[in-house]
């Protein structure tokens, strides 16, 4: 209760753009609802999530309007008396909000969703984001792996907090799952390389191959939307793969299926994997990222070691012919996908303000 009441009393600015306005609601509406007040610094402001933004304008050029960001940031912690200033994405808002946080004494946070670390520190100028890290009075990732890796760039340990990937828990609710299958299979995300939609073409093909009579789904576009449409028709597989296309909500695609697979290169901690455990769809992903922390292979999900099409196509068929192992991991992905609520996600941010505010 104490914790509670001090973080209500902490007025936070956050400085961040996301171009994903559902990002907003998820990683700041928790933040907004435990603290005091919350001040937004951005180009796009989001309705639906009530705080007061600061809105930049961007005169029709995205790199001005970006430059800009910065003088407002500025401007507001030298006119106002902030607690803490927030930020998503060290590059280039994170080192916005590391620098306002200096020129003003004001402590920061950085929210880190993956990139960060999966790729900016891996890169040739990887040495700058493992200068700018331990500059941050705390941290937040989605998983332990993320966290052991900043401790290892010289994070203190105590400062780096694990954030729940908060999803709309009643939206994602297994009652949801008592339709009738029309798919056996489903991919949702985006069509980049990072997210690999061509691998669950290919593993699908591969069971198709092997006799299996299924049908699938994949939701998503982007700039594989036209390869990936190629793929799908040069093998032949227009009457077995539906592709609707981008789908904002994808719980009625969940509903009508029995399992869902992640085919990513890269993940901090793939959101749709958290809403189809959330509705009791077994669930098969590949080991990478922070996975592993919620997904416990054989139990509550398969983990696929070899990111291949016969690895994938190996483990949907084991969903296919042991009914017994499909009904495990569908039941027992529901109590870790539920975990993932909004509630619990206050709950991080209040320990994340008190702490860094302390």
């Amino acid at each position: 209760m104490e914790e509670a009441r001090l973080c209500a009393e902490k007025e936070v600015l956050v400085v961040s753009e996301h171009s994903n306005q559902k990002k907003v609601e998820r990683h700041i509406g928790p933040l907004a609802d435990v603290a005091g007040q919350t001040t937004m610094v951005c180009l796009t402001p989001n309705e639906s999530v009530d705080i007061d933004y600061k809105i930049v304008p961007s005169v029709g050029i995205r790199l001005l309007g970006i430059g800009l960001m910065f003088l407002y940031a500025l401007r507001e912690v030298l006119t106002n008396d902030y607690d803490l200033v927030v930020s998503f994405s060290l590059v280039p808002y994170g080192l916005m909000a590391l620098v306002a946080g200096g020129v003003s004494n004001t402590p920061t946070h950085l929210g880190v969703l993956g990139a960060d670390l999966d790729v900016h520190a891996h890169a040739w100028y990887g040495w700058g984001p493992r200068f700018a890290f331990p500059r941050f009075d705390s941290i937040s990732v989605l998983g332990s792996r993320h966290r052991q890796q900043l401790v290892d760039y010289g994070v203190p340990a105590e400062s780096v907090f694990i954030l729940t990937n908060a999803i709309e828990t009643d939206v994602y609710d297994p009652k949801r799952g008592a339709a009738e299958s029309e798919y056996d299979f489903v991919w949702s995300g985006r069509f980049s390389p990072e997210k690999a939609p061509g691998l669950f073409v290919d593993a699908v093909d591969e069971l198709n191959r092997r006799g299996y009579n299924i049908r699938a789904a994949i939701l998503g576009s982007g700039d594989l939307t036209e390869s990936i449409e190629a793929k799908i028709h040069s093998a032949e597989l227009s009457d077995i793969v539906d592709t609707p296309g981008w789908v904002d909500e994808p719980a009625d695609y969940y509903t009508r299926s029995d399992t869902f697979v992640l085919t990513s290169e890269r993940e901090a901690l793939g959101l749709a994997l958290i809403e189809s455990m959330a509705m009791g769809l077994s669930c098969i992903a590949p080991r990478i990222g922070n996975i592993p922390d919620i997904a416990d292979d054989g139990e509550n999900a398969l983990l696929v070691e070899e990111r291949t099409p016969e690895a994938f196509a190996d483990a949907m068929e084991r969903v296919l012919i042991d009914a017994s192992l499909h009904e495990r991991l569908g039941a027992n992905a529901i109590p870790v996908g539920q975990s993932f609520s909004y509630e619990n996600a206050r709950e991080d941010w209040r320990e994340i303000v008190e702490y860094t505010t302390r």
